[in-house]
């Protein structure tokens, strides 16, 4: 049985957008301090904050985000690389005196995850940030009593997490991961815990702002639910991070004309059926329009004979048309040549007016190459009468593109 990703277990998810957010929310209110400078949710109160979530959909740029956009310090770690001596220290025999009396102890050097935030500290010269450790609940066994000392304490051995560094961790959910150990109630009762969804459309947002694979955009808009899909009964999956990587291989394979096969494919989506799906789309693209025929659509040059073939092409080719246009459209765009991407705003309209006629579908279409910003930014300072017309229509997907629209030529 293949399920999309929803929340589970009675309890509240969020988009990664939505936990970006509350984490930085959270950050703020950890870092105020009062007006002798110390700080008003007092350190022992500070609970670390779990992102807890499927695998692959992005959970460790977070803290990784929300430390860049605060200005705060940031340390990564898995703690699956570590054994007990490199978290807590190594021990060593040191020689102590008590009443007159020479005694041998043993005490432990430094954590290793401990002086990597010290050494950031000294680096940068900032004494705050954020302490990252992902897959905190697949930690050895040794681990298990450090760990639960990690959460009350902020310590690890012998060593304490700097104030000011706050504690962010994440986790899979035991279902999707067999090496998971569940935290009992006690443990959760030490954390803050963000249960996390996948997001579509915070996903397509970043894979046009990366420029990845048109096909593989379009696919994902025209199903939004395939960005992640988990098979019970063979225990494959489908995750926004196999999606990506699949889009750089991809790209490398057309670029030396390499055979893209359903093997391929399997290599990074597990799910067979997702898989199959989307390797028939692929070809089913590739077989309908050639990257050379879009390049004569953005350049005016489409025959008649293309035109005709392509009114009567199904929602998916469409979709890979906005994306493929939309990627060749930002070139020109981000070049400076404003004539040039004047040029092409207009061919385009021709062209979807010619393929589709003037109907609401266009807007929709013309909604889909307008959420680039820059393209928006291109369009203004052309004073593009075309794309203007299509902006004037104001649908609900095109409200946040007249607001920008304000917005930039203001500016």
């Amino acid at each position: 049985m293949t399920n999309s990703i929803t929340a589970s277990g009675g309890r509240h998810s969020v988009t990664i957008a939505q936990a970006k957010e509350q984490l930085k929310m959270i950050c703020r209110t950890y870092l105020e301090k009062d007006s002798s400078g110390q700080p008003i949710i007092p350190v022992n109160r500070q609970r670390p904050i779990m992102l807890m979530g499927p695998a692959g959909i992005g959970k460790t740029d977070i803290p990784r985000q929300a430390a860049k956009d605060m200005g705060l310090g940031y340390v990564s770690y898995s703690i699956t690389h570590h054994t007990r001596q490199s978290a807590l220290g190594l021990p060593k025999i040191v020689s102590r005196s008590y009443n007159g009396e020479n005694i041998s102890t043993t005490e432990y050097t430094a954590s290793e995850i401990v002086t990597s935030v010290r050494d950031e500290i000294e680096r940068t010269g900032n004494p705050e940030g954020i302490l990252f450790i992902d897959e905190v609940n697949c930690a050895s066994e040794t681990l298990a009593a450090p760990m639960l000392q990690l959460f009350q304490n902020k310590t690890l051995g012998q060593s304490r997490i700097p104030d000011g560094w706050i504690l962010v961790m994440a986790g899979n959910p035991p279902e999707y991961n067999k090496s998971v150990k569940e935290f009992d109630a006690v443990t959760r009762d030490r954390l803050r815990v963000i249960n996390i969804v996948p997001d579509s459309e915070a996903w397509l947002r970043y894979a046009s702002e990366n420029k990845l694979h048109p096909i593989i955009t379009a696919y994902i808009t025209s199903d939004s639910s395939k960005i992640y899909s988990f098979d019970e009964n063979d225990n494959s999956i489908v995750t926004p991070r196999g999606w990506e990587e699949l889009s750089i291989t991809l790209t490398a394979f057309e670029r030396n004309s390499f055979p893209v096969t359903i093997d391929l494919i399997e290599q990074y989506l597990a799910v067979p059926t997702v898989a199959a799906e989307f390797f028939d789309y692929y070809r089913l693209v590739k077989e309908t329009i050639s990257e050379e025929e879009i390049d004569l659509i953005v350049s005016g040059k489409a025959s008649a004979d293309m035109i005709s073939r392509l009114k009567g092409c199904n929602v998916g080719i469409r979709f890979m048309l906005i994306e493929c246009m939309k990627r060749r459209l930002h070139m020109a765009a981000v070049s400076g040549d404003l004539r040039l991407a004047s040029e092409m705003m207009d061919n385009i309209s021709d062209f979807v007016e010619k393929v589709y006629g003037k109907n609401g579908e266009i807007e929709i279409f013309m909604s889909g190459i307008l959420v680039d910003g820059d393209i928006v930014k291109a369009a203004i300072a052309s004073r593009n009468q075309r794309f203007g017309v299509y902006l004037d229509n104001v649908t609900t997907a095109e409200t946040n593109i007249k607001k920008k629209l304000k917005k930039t030529a203001k500016q």
